[in-house]
């Protein structure tokens, strides 16, 4: 996408994850009205109410907490911190990155770091899966041990739940799924049976334990498949990691299927993340320190670019007035001549530090500020 629209657009990184799709850029190209014909020309809906724009510093700001994970389904989450870093890698090969961009993605990097090796995030799960395997554990008694367990998807967030499936050793499962040839990727021999999508109503009725993970954007389970699947006396769990959801809500009554989805799992899995929370709020005040640093930096970056502007103008007028004063004085000797040259240059070097000193204190105004931009969808 980005090769596509790079070249007559500004400079800008796409991060797409399971559960977000935003668009930073640099400059004023209209980005927001090549999301909506993108989502329009593959069928998607895409009311205004749906798209979030922010601007300069609020925008940068954003980006920080997403690389953070305080704009995660479970917070604190690490993974996104890789998502953000291979965005940007992806932009930058397809250079459609500035030196302004860049500035503000390696400082979304830092700051994510930042976070996490001085606030609570750095002492929470890796990733929306392991909290998932963490809850399902606690829900069947401390040990997966004899479940029977199903995971439905092979993308982003079905990884995650497999990564975390393996390191219980000696732990085997199913993965059903609509790529089996991908999901072949993520077997371990004897570990991990790869199931077709069509076989997902038979893999149902063997299941105790499911992970729902998949980007369909409408649910794939339903509450009719789970009421065929269920045992006689065999409860079921059910989490679903889907954004969308994954399976129908209205599952949740069902006697004998417990259905946890992402805002129970963002409650079991990160307390640190509930309202008031002293973790939370330091973690902001780490991300406001540098969102500041961003913005000094910033500052530094194009009053330097103007500064060499500047100067660019001034050394031409000082050579342009110097030949000038030559030729009016009648100069004929390359001495008397170098003087001149020398003397003008002198002189405008002295009026441009003066200004230089200017342009390096002032503020950015609220045109600069407004150079970077952020849409979510």
């Amino acid at each position: 996408m980005l090769n596509e629209r790079c070249e007559s657009r500004s400079p800008a990184v796409i991060v797409s994850t399971c559960n977000r799709f935003e668009i930073y850029w640099w400059g004023d190209a209209p980005w927001e009205e090549w999301l909506t014909e993108l989502a329009t020309r593959r069928g998607i809906e895409l009311p205004a109410e749906a798209i979030i724009r922010r601007s300069g510093l609020a925008a940068a700001r954003h980006l920080f907490a997403v690389a953070a994970g305080l704009e995660s389904q479970i917070v604190g989450e690490t993974e996104v911190l890789g998502q953000v870093r291979r965005a940007w890698e992806v932009s930058r090969e397809a250079e459609c990155t500035s030196r302004e961009l860049d500035l503000v993605f390696a400082g979304a990097l830092g700051a994510g770091r930042r976070v996490r090796r001085h606030s609570f995030a750095g002492r929470h799960p890796a990733s929306v899966g392991s909290v998932a395997v963490d809850i399902a554990r606690a829900e069947r008694g401390g040990s997966l041990d004899d479940s029977r367990i199903v995971v439905l998807g092979s993308g982003q967030a079905a990884r995650t739940v497999i990564a975390a499936l393996l390191d219980r050793e000696g732990l085997g499962f199913t993965v059903v799924s609509r790529h089996p040839d991908r999901a072949a990727s993520l077997a371990v021999a004897g570990r991990v049976e790869i199931v077709p999508w069509d076989g997902l109503p038979n893999a149902l009725t063997t299941a105790d334990l499911v992970f729902a993970a998949t980007g369909a954007s409408r649910p794939v389970v339903s509450r009719e498949q789970l009421v065929r699947a269920l045992g006689a006396s065999r409860p079921m769990t059910v989490l679903d990691l889907g954004v969308p959801r994954n399976v129908d809500p209205t599952a949740r009554d069902l006697p004998g299927v417990t259905l946890l989805d992402l805002d129970d799992l963002r409650r079991r899995g990160c307390p640190a993340g509930a309202p008031r929370s002293n973790a939370l709020r330091d973690a902001e005040d780490l991300l406001a320190d540098e969102t500041e640093r961003l913005a000094r930096r910033l500052r530094a970056l194009s009053a330097s670019a103007r500064l060499a502007r500047l100067h660019r103008i001034g050394e031409e007028l000082a050579r342009v007035e110097a030949e000038r004063a030559i030729e009016e004085l009648g100069l004929t000797t390359e001495s008397e001549r170098e003087i001149v040259r020398q003397s003008s240059r002198r002189l405008i070097r002295k009026i441009l530090y003066r200004a230089s000193q200017a342009i390096q204190d002032q503020e950015p105004s609220a045109a600069q500020g407004e150079t970077l931009g952020e849409t979510t969808a």
